[in-house]
């Protein structure tokens, strides 16, 4: 980097040296994207992500979120992806490959705002600042890239920023404030847990401002605005979120949860500590001689960090924001003048390499599951029906995409079985539990017979803590008579897997699209 400074010097010698060396950085930095770009173009992309633009495909044919396709999640993230969709089917480019590039520009907009705000005046600090941030937003969660996590990171990191100049009285031009704040507002509304962090912002900034502090500024409006939008909109063209979904979500998502012991036996949960016991060690977190960037990224720390407990999941995808504001505090905290001293000199770059080599240890996408059911859905000819009746999406996601296959179900997984498995086993069982379980019986039936599946698998395993050992889960279907005399009279049943069993039907497929009932999902066009 020391080279960096070298042209700077150089530059400032001729006349048009000036305007060359103010934005060698952010040139240096684009060509980093552009190269960023380059190599992950073609990465793997989660399961979640490819059900999310599965999603937009049936949304884009006529299917009714919700209604016909059963989400536990929140639409902007379904309807975001609409746009991409389009775009890629005038593109003639697969809609995947469009998310990578939209995320990386978004991803180095987001370093370029940061970096602006964060008022370093020196080339060499800039530059590696907005490299620091690339990598925390693009790189680090490559496994789960395109995940709300992710994007909700990549607006914060700006947000905070601008906060921190409020806090010192900087003039920001509305232009400026306007898209941060939309940026921010996109990446909060993802997940109602993320609207703790704007308003944890806000009450630092009271705190700071004191009488000077005024409500009425651009990306406050924007978010406020935007907030409003979005709740009408959902109400006007999704209410059956709220009378559908949130119910569902209600009576059986708890299913998914983590013990609170493996929600701390996690490896980015060490990175946190280590990360913690250095601002508790070496101070510069709060406080009127803090810098403020680093208040307020440690803010938005908080933020998602409460988020990752009250999901209480302990999935990695959860942990990417935390991990990344917490890295990005540190870099800025490590930068300080007062800071220059042999120990935490030594001990700070040391853990703060310990984020940046997550990807290297995480690697890219990969979906372990495949190994079992790839050979035998080679075995099915393209266009053809599957039923994956599983507790895990990662059966049949993103496998039933990339062999263009028809998904027939209106979920990516029977995500409720856990919970139902220890209603029943363990207990309590609610009502709405055991109506949730009869009503999703009813539901197979009809998606069964409404598109006569050439395979049908039942997942053999527990795969999830919460769902007891005893619990079966081909039997917990097999319960609906209709089901069980279907397979009966239509299906052979094949040697299981180690993890599932499977039925190959066997006598001449019938889809009953005609039934206003049935769904017609599309397959991918290859």
């Amino acid at each position: 980097m020391p080279l960096v400074n070298r042209m700077a010097a150089r530059l400032n010698r001729h006349p048009i040296g000036e305007l060359a060396i103010r934005y060698l950085p952010e040139t240096l930095f684009c060509l980093a994207a552009i190269a960023a770009l380059f190599l992950l173009h073609d990465i793997p992309i989660t399961h979640d992500v490819v059900w999310q633009f599965w999603v937009a495909r049936q949304i884009s044919n006529g299917s009714v979120l919700y209604r016909d396709i059963w989400e536990i999640n929140p639409p902007l993230w379904f309807w975001s992806a609409l746009p991409i969709h389009h775009a890629a089917a005038w593109l003639h480019i697969p809609p995947l490959r469009l998310l990578v590039a939209v995320v990386i520009g978004t991803g180095a907009l987001s370093a370029l705002l940061t970096g602006h705000l964060a008022g370093l005046s020196s080339p060499f600090p800039r530059l590696a600042m907005m490299l620091l941030i690339l990598w925390l937003v693009v790189v680090m969660p490559i496994y789960d890239f395109g995940q709300r996590e992710q994007l909700a990171l990549i607006g914060a990191l700006p947000y905070a920023a601008l906060i921190a100049r409020r806090s010192m009285g900087t003039a920001i031009p509305t232009a400026l404030a306007v898209l941060i704040g939309t940026m921010a507002a996109y990446g909060f509304a993802l997940k109602h847990y993320f609207a703790l962090i704007p308003i944890m912002l806000e009450i630092w900034l009271i705190v700071r401002k004191r009488s000077q502090w005024r409500a009425i500024r651009p990306e406050v409006l924007v978010l406020v605005i935007g907030a409003l939008i979005y709740g009408l909109a959902i109400i006007a063209f999704a209410p059956a979120f709220f009378t559908e979904s949130v119910p569902m979500v209600r009576a059986a998502y708890h299913g998914y949860e983590s013990s609170w012991k493996m929600m701390f036996l996690r490896p980015w949960f060490l990175v946190w500590a280590f990360m913690t016991a250095f601002f508790l060690t070496f101070g510069g977190a709060l406080g009127k001689k803090a810098n403020p960037l680093v208040s307020t990224l440690l803010i938005v720390v908080v933020g998602f960090a409460l988020a990752y407990f009250l999901q209480r999941k302990g999935w990695l995808y959860h942990s990417i924001p935390v991990t990344g504001a917490f890295a990005l505090a540190l870099g800025v905290r490590l930068g300080m003048v007062d800071l220059r001293r042999p120990i935490p000199l030594v001990i700070g770059p040391m853990m703060l390499v310990l984020p940046l080599l997550m990807p290297f240890l995480t690697g890219q996408y990969f979906n372990w599951f495949r190994d079992e059911i790839d050979p035998i859905l080679t075995t099915v000819p393209k266009g053809s029906a599957v039923y994956i009746a599983t507790a895990d999406p990662m059966w049949g996601w993103p496998t039933v995409e990339d062999r263009n296959l028809i998904w027939p179900s209106r979920l990516s997984a029977f995500w409720m079985i856990p919970a139902i498995a220890h209603g029943e086993v363990i207990g309590p069982n609610p009502a709405p539990l055991r109506l949730l379980g009869k009503r999703i019986l009813i539901e197979a039936d009809q998606e069964i017979r409404c598109s006569s599946p050439t395979l049908i698998f039942f997942e053999r395993r527990k795969n999830y803590i919460f769902q007891p050992m005893s619990f079966n889960v081909r039997d917990f279907f097999l319960r609906n008579n209709n089901i069980r005399s279907y397979l009966l009279n239509n299906y052979d049943e094949l040697k299981p897997t180690r993890w599932l069993y499977i039925y190959r039907r066997v006598t001449p497929a019938y889809r009953a699209l005609n039934d206003p009932r049935c769904p017609d999902f599309k397959a991918r066009i290859s």
